[in-house]
């Protein structure tokens, strides 16, 4: 892994990191100019170098995307695209997730999440991740409702 550089200059995203960070934490400009002056001997965050540059932002609360001695996490892999006629069954994630928000909701009778689900998706059961997709949204969104309903 490359080390920081001692004397290469600052580069534009951690300009732009610094202010963001300085936004976040609601560092005002004269302090930040302190900090600056009396932590590296400069005026404006431009003249630090690139680890000078680092050490601020730790000391601002942002940390490194990819700490030393780890690799950044492999991109994810797309779905592959399934053939015609054959579909993907729910996860167990997301039939927990079902699950959870259907004993969250406070049902008007009994049974009223197989109406609901007849009702509002079309559906006798949950078959296919498409399907726990659209019945999770609904569910979160009927949850929603019922949560801003009783205050």
């Amino acid at each position: 892994m490359a080390e920081i550089s001692d004397t290469k200059a600052i580069t534009p995203s951690q300009v732009r990191s610094i202010h963001a960070a300085l936004s976040r934490a609601g560092i005002d400009d004269d302090t930040y100019r302190l900090l600056l002056s009396d932590g590296y001997g400069v005026e404006t965050c431009k003249a630090l170098t690139r680890r000078q540059a680092s050490e601020l932002l730790r000391h601002l609360g942002v940390g490194l995307r990819n700490p030393p001695g780890t690799r950044p996490k492999a991109p994810r892999q797309p779905r592959k695209q399934l053939p015609p006629g054959v579909t993907r069954l729910p996860s167990a994630a997301q039939r927990r997730l079902v699950s959870e928000l259907v004993s969250e909701i406070a049902w008007r009778q009994d049974g009223g999440y197989t109406a609901w689900l007849q009702t509002n998706q079309g559906l006798k059961r949950v078959a296919t991740a498409q399907q726990a997709m659209r019945v999770i949204e609904g569910l979160k969104a009927l949850k929603r409702r019922q949560e801003r309903a009783n205050g």
